[in-house]
């Protein structure tokens, strides 16, 4: 995976701009439809903002997709060595 760190730098800068500015907006929808608004969603709403106003940010996806892409818990794996314990005894 490589990084153009000065694409990066400014995809970031452009990612928290569009954030900041929507940031109040999303606190009242949490509010109103009691419902969070996930980090998924936030993701999605910027990156389907960067798409609107053809902005390219292939850094910066490169970057969430990879961290999207990682297991939350270890609970999986360790499940596959429980029970493989399980099957030694």
């Amino acid at each position: 995976m490589k990084i153009t760190n000065d694409q990066l730098f400014d995809e970031v800068v452009l990612a928290k701009e569009y954030l900041q500015s929507n940031w109040e907006q999303w606190k009242q929808e949490d509010t109103t439809r009691d419902v969070i608004i996930s980090s998924e969603e936030k993701w999605l709403r910027l990156f389907g903002h960067f798409k609107e106003n053809h902005i390219a940010a292939p850094n910066l996806i490169k970057i969430v997709e990879y961290a999207f892409c990682l297991p939350g818990t270890s609970a999986p794996i360790e499940r596959v060595f429980f029970f493989d314990e399980q099957r030694m005894d």
